[in-house]
């Protein structure tokens, strides 16, 4: 894969006012910063933990038709019957920095998984990519010469959200991160033949709420339960969501260490690491950019609620979604997200509260290029036609390949924001959001295909600043 640093200079548009309403809902015209030029590099082996203060991006909330461009959005818009206030578009050049076209951009709409996106944003700038998740087992007891441990082990987690099972990583995950096996081995390298005493799982990082408040039933079973410790997304052997994760998890583990021949004595229960206990082994989740890649490849719910609470404990000191949205609600506001329209209610866009703009979409996503980390949150989009949520999107067209994006998908909603390179090269920045009910989903995609071939297919006028490698 070629990698190479990318200079962005973008020059920014003029502050305009518009109007922004959704369906039942209206709000005040979205906020704007002056015209202002920017320099950044974006460097594939940045590991900074938090990334500068981007410029806000001002944009006009809509664009007159003038070009061809603009003219075939419009008609694609239009013979879909996606031109209404309950759908949004708007598409930026980020190679001249220029608004190509706009269209209710600050309309207030559901994102649904696109809300994904300031959440991948936020953990990138207080974590960065390298940071890895940890996992604890300590040991309350004593071991004898002869192998037999007499006492109890604790299994600690501070939400690793791809803490999993080696057969669920290979089926499921595609993704090789911390495994409960792992800690078998570590307990047999330690010594241990045989337990006299429970292995308990302690979940006291995260507070006990396994769903974020205001959730819909259906929208409860869309994600497994959230808790500090959890293995295999919270999900039982059939597939179901577990009532206790801490205590599956500490049961699997259990069933493991038995299946390894060490016998334990005692049934596995939840409970709290007293403070005497000592480490005895610690395992790591991989790092952050791969975790945000299987998350945004597979629009994974649960990795983005673990994030979230994951914030909210290293960040505003409690481990619950409440304070983890306050984390993002300050990215948000770095990010020049600034618009009334905006609601986070969680950190997946599975609550039919969430609200976002196209506008402030268009402006995270340019804040992130311009970003030393963008190359981690570019390549953590779904592909055209190759992988993710758009594996059998756009086959075919000349966004195959070359669009990168996420997708959103609720039954009143679909969206999709990303990056696109247009035939002469330069970078665009669009974000489309549909909101509706009833809805067609089926015809959603197909107009958000149309504008993502269009886009590709396009070549707007101007000087080249930004042009993403081929291969990366």
């Amino acid at each position: 894969m070629l990698v190479v640093a990318v200079i962005i200079t973008v020059g920014l548009s003029q502050t305009a006012r518009g109007s922004h309403r959704a369906a039942g809902h209206s709000g005040n015209a979205a906020r704007g910063g002056s015209a202002l030029g920017s320099t950044a590099r974006l460097d594939p082996s940045a590991t900074a933990s938090v990334s500068p203060r981007p410029r806000p991006l001002a944009l006009p909330s809509d664009s007159r038709v003038a070009t061809t461009l603009q003219r075939h959005l419009l008609a694609v818009l239009g013979t879909t019957g996606f031109l209404g206030a309950g759908n949004s578009l708007c598409v930026y050049d980020l190679s001249t920095g220029t608004l190509l076209f706009a269209r209710h951009s600050a309309a207030s709409l559901r994102p649904a998984s696109n809300e994904k996106l300031l959440t991948s944003a936020t953990v990138l700038a207080r974590w960065g990519p390298t940071h890895r998740f940890r996992t604890d087992l300590y040991k309350d007891g004593s071991l004898a010469p002869d192998g037999v441990f007499r006492g109890t082990l604790y299994l600690k987690g501070y939400g690793d959200p791809s803490l999993s099972t080696a057969t669920y990583q290979r089926s499921v995950l595609h993704l090789r991160s911390a495994r409960l096996e792992d800690f078998v081995w570590a307990l047999k390298r330690a010594g241990i033949k045989r337990i006299i005493g429970r292995i308990v799982g302690d979940a006291s990082y995260f507070d006990a709420r396994k769903a974020v408040t205001g959730w819909h039933e259906d929208e409860i079973d869309d994600c497994g339960p959230l808790s500090a410790l959890s293995v295999n997304e919270g999900l039982g052997s059939q597939g179901s969501p577990v009532t206790d994760p801490a205590l599956y998890t500490a049961a699997t583990f259990s069933a493991l260490v038995r299946r390894a021949g060490v016998p334990v004595s005692g049934a596995a229960t939840a409970g709290v690491t007293p403070r005497q206990a000592t480490l005895l082994y610690a395992d790591h989740s991989a790092p952050l950019a791969r975790l945000l890649a299987c998350m945004n490849q597979r629009s994974d719910d649960f990795f983005a609620e673990m994030l979230a609470k994951g914030l909210g404990a290293a960040f505003a000191g409690r481990g619950s979604t409440t304070a983890g949205l306050r984390v993002e609600r300050a990215c948000e506001r770095r990010l020049g997200m600034e618009s009334d329209g905006v609601v986070v209610a969680d950190g997946s866009g599975l609550s039919y509260a969430d609200r976002e703009t196209s506008a402030d979409l268009v402006r995270l996503l340019v804040a992130e290029a311009q970003d030393s980390q963008g190359s981690v949150f570019y390549r953590s989009l779904a592909v055209a036609g190759e992988s993710g949520t758009l594996t059998k999107r756009m086959r075919g067209t000349p966004a195959q390949g070359d669009l990168r994006a996420k997708t959103g998908t609720l039954d009143v909603a679909s969206s999709l924001s990303g990056y696109v390179t247009a035939a002469n090269g330069h970078l665009l920045v669009f974000s489309i959001l549909m909101n509706g009910d009833p809805f067609d989903l089926a015809a959603a995609q197909r107009a958000q295909n149309a504008i993502g071939a269009a886009l590709a297919r396009s070549r707007p006028s101007g000087r080249i600043a930004w042009t993403i490698p081929s291969g990366s």
